[in-house]
């Protein structure tokens, strides 16, 4: 028994710490596990609180609660902060996504100001997945997905720009990448989650766990978040129980 105990406890301790690697690099974690009415509450020490728009919350997201974006009027604008313009060459934006319909356009999954201003993106055209960066004002490189997702089906998403290249993930795997260098360009506009800035195109799906770092993860710890959920070492949220008890519950699945 004394055994089995110390083996549990360097596991949770191992597990604990890799989480934590990321805590002082997410700049955006919206969890969607309590209903709110106008605002979508950060849980990252930047408080990047965005305003709710016409998205409906639902109590059985992919893990936890969720919001339904309408792909007709629903969207969060969070206003700007440096932490979401950070400049360097990383980034890396994850999300679980269930699509309703295809939207014509680029609905997006969230996006960095307009496409005249625009420092970052990633979003579903066609129901595929696209991840961009730019590195000065009318110069973006492009990284297209090439799988088709499946309406009505959970798919985990992840957009990552390592200084060398964007990467889309779709469900954990590698699908459509670009060659680029440089560092992201900067700017003061908002972060359009569900809704591309200035322009009719919405998103039309239920969206969870929507987390958007400044460093640039790899697909080994995509996948984790993705099998595991995404948990901190540390009362961020005042849930660490309730979250490590969500992990053991994945895995015990």
């Amino acid at each position: 028994m004394t055994r089995m105990l110390t083996v549990f406890a360097l596991l949770l301790c191992f597990g604990l710490s890799c989480f934590a690697a990321f805590e002082e690099e997410t700049v955006l974690l919206y969890l969607f596990d309590e209903e709110t009415d106008d605002e979508a509450t950060d849980l990252s020490e930047f408080e990047n609180h965005g305003e709710i728009t016409d998205a409906e919350w639902i109590e059985d997201g992919k893990i936890g609660g969720a919001l339904v974006f309408d792909g007709a009027s629903s969207l969060i604008e969070v206003p700007h902060h440096d932490s979401l313009s950070p400049g360097g060459d990383e980034l890396t934006i994850e999300a679980w996504f269930k699509p309703n319909t295809f939207p014509g356009g680029h609905p997006p999954i969230a996006r960095k100001g307009s496409v005249a201003e625009s420092g970052w993106g990633f979003d579903t055209p066609g129901g595929k997945i696209r991840g961009f960066v730019y590195t000065a004002p009318g110069n973006p490189v492009v990284a297209e997905g090439t799988t088709q997702m499946t309406l009505d089906t959970w798919h985990h998403l992840a957009m990552v720009y390592d200084g060398e290249a964007v990467l889309v993930y779709l469900d954990g795997e590698l699908d459509g990448e670009a060659p680029r260098e440089g560092d992201i360009n900067e700017n003061d506009a908002s972060v359009w989650i569900g809704k591309k800035a200035n322009e009719s195109i919405w998103l039309d799906g239920v969206l969870d766990e929507l987390r958007i770092l400044n460093v640039a993860i790899t697909e080994e710890q995509i996948q984790a978040d993705m099998e595991d959920g995404i948990a901190f070492a540390v009362e961020v949220t005042g849930k660490l129980t309730t979250t490590w008890g969500r992990i053991k519950s994945e895995i015990r699945n």
